[in-house]
């Protein structure tokens, strides 16, 4: 290959070009080149237009957004790259960072600058790298940008949509940004990530980078701890000592350096506040201020066992239309068996798509087992009766516990009327002109039931009583919170904790309406 292929090649290539020409200060105060982690490489060959980033700290993120900065305003004229950050402090830091970045690229490949100054680097070129803060000023009026890089943006203010709206409308067809931060309670931030995650929003592209996963940028302090923890302790941390939680993050491929290294950091803060800063899964990272109903280490142990029970696949026959319609939406942990009593929970939405309510449907068990849940917003009432019908039917004529608010009052009438079905339950409600108790189709949801059903499943949930197998109720569990009297997802959605909940008042209730079997 001649020198001039090898240019070629390094031109075409960002990384390549980055760890070609590019030097940064390491931990210790050093220059040396820019050598990419698995993260970082990650996320440049992965990215589309639109990406969000959820991170344990210090894994350099903002670091390869800077050099993918100077790559592409040094090799593409006339583009524009922007860094915003959170305060001034912290752009000033980038943008004194970008500068050394520059200042120490070879003379073979530095461009003239004739701005360098006020947090911007103007090439002769006509291209730009500004770095700015997220304030009141629109700092994206007028430009067009071909990259932009959001930093720490759990921890940006009031203006960050009105920032958003005002970059998406001045990227170009093919440029790209990346919102990027460590998690910092429940806030725009953690909203955007769990909708990212979700589909809800499915033009941010997630990506989750775990500090298990980093074997480089902590490497020194991890040998550092290391020592600090046999002088405390008498001994290196063995297999043996591990809990639960760390059993399961060595199989998530952490060392025993690393978990010693994160005993001591747990030590000299707390559980929460080290899964916030260095969160080993999306769901531990976002620690909300509020008071959680659900024990959130006992739903974190679940989480780490969930590998252990498998998804089954939809049976090729004996399977209505409309369940196979929609099975995408399905997942299944036990298929039917016959003799055996179901409790199905519904909660129903308007089928609107975009951040709206899912309609869910959640199956237990006679042992409160989480046979099976079916989750959309999707998918319109009329159609979403078929199929709780359907399902019920299918899971031996299951007792149905629907949730009558909103579009449930016509769920309730279609499923009962048109389709005949008896196994439903019924709670008592009292005419209050004739003075008697009567018998009424469906669950109603009131400021006595709703603390009532929640309690129950608390109770049943902590003691082993059911068996949850769902990574979407397990995060809803995490967010669901006693918030001023008011107990509710302080992020996000709780239909499917809605669901999973009445699935468990049908259980306790022993109402059932028809014979067991096909």
């Amino acid at each position: 290959m001649t020198n001039q292929e090898k240019l070629r090649r390094i031109l075409a290539d960002p990384i390549l070009w980055i760890e070609t020409f590019v030097n940064i200060v390491d931990k210790k105060g050093k220059l040396v080149p820019f050598k990419f982690n698995p993260q970082q490489k990650y996320i440049m060959r992965n990215k589309n237009k639109f990406n969000i980033c959820l991170k344990s700290r210090q894994l350099g993120i903002t670091s390869v957004a800077l050099a993918f900065s100077l790559y592409m305003a040094i090799t593409k004229p006339n583009s524009t790259c922007m860094i915003m950050s959170y305060s001034l402090d912290s752009a000033n830091n980038i943008f004194e960072k970008l500068k050394q970045m520059y200042n120490d690229l070879p003379d073979c490949v530095r461009l003239e600058t004739i701005a360098n100054n006020r947090k911007e680097l103007k090439f002769v070129n006509h291209s730009r790298i500004i770095v700015c803060t997220c304030g009141s000023k629109d700092n994206a009026r007028g430009a067009t940008l071909n990259f932009v890089h959001l930093s720490e943006v759990a921890f940006m203010n009031e203006y960050l949509d009105k920032q958003l709206t005002a970059i998406e409308q001045a990227l170009v067809p093919d440029g790209c940004i990346i919102l990027e931060s460590t998690a910092n309670g429940l806030n725009r931030f953690s909203e955007l990530w769990n909708k990212s995650v979700s589909g809800e929003t499915p033009l941010w592209k997630p990506f989750f980078f775990s500090w298990v996963q980093d074997k480089r940028m902590f490497a020194d302090e991890y040998k550092e701890y290391r020592k600090r923890y046999k002088n405390i302790y008498g001994s290196y941390l063995t297999k043996d000592e591990l809990d639960e939680n760390e059993i399961a993050l060595m199989n998530k491929g952490a060392s025993l350096d690393q978990l010693m290294w994160r005993r001591l950091k747990v030590s000299n803060t707390s559980e929460e506040k080290f899964c916030q800063e260095f969160p080993s899964n999306p769901i531990e990272a976002f620690i909300s201020t509020g008071s959680g109903i659900f024990n959130s280490a006992i739903i974190q142990e679940r989480l780490n066992s969930l590998r252990n029970t498998p998804i089954l696949r939809l049976p090729v026959s004996g399977i209505d239309p409309i369940i196979k319609k929609y099975n995408k939406y399905l997942t299944i942990w036990k298929l039917p068996v016959s003799g055996k009593r179901y409790y199905i929970g519904v909660d129903t939405g308007e089928g609107l798509g975009g951040s709206n309510d899912y309609s869910v449907i959640s199956i237990i068990d006679g042992d409160g087992f989480q046979c099976a849940e079916w989750r959309s917003n999707k998918v319109k009432p009329y159609e979403f009766a078929e199929l709780v019908f359907q399902i019920a039917m299918w899971y031996n004529k299951g007792l149905l516990i629907i949730e009558k608010a909103s579009a449930g009052h016509t769920l309730v009438d279609k499923v009962r009327h048109d389709y005949h079905y008896v196994n439903m339950f019924k709670y008592k409600a009292y005419d209050q002109k004739r003075g008697k108790a009567q018998r009424k189709i469906g669950w109603e949801t009131t400021s006595k039931s709703k603390p009532m059903m929640i309690s129950d499943m608390q109770e049943m949930f902590e003691t082993g009583q059911c068996l949850v197998n769902s990574k979407n109720l397990l995060q809803e569990m995490k967010l669901f919170e006693l918030v001023d009297g008011s107990m509710k997802a302080v992020s996000g959605h709780d239909d499917t904790v809605m669901a999973f909940a009445m699935a468990l008042q049908g259980l306790k209730s022993g109402q059932y309406y028809f014979p067991i079997g096909k």
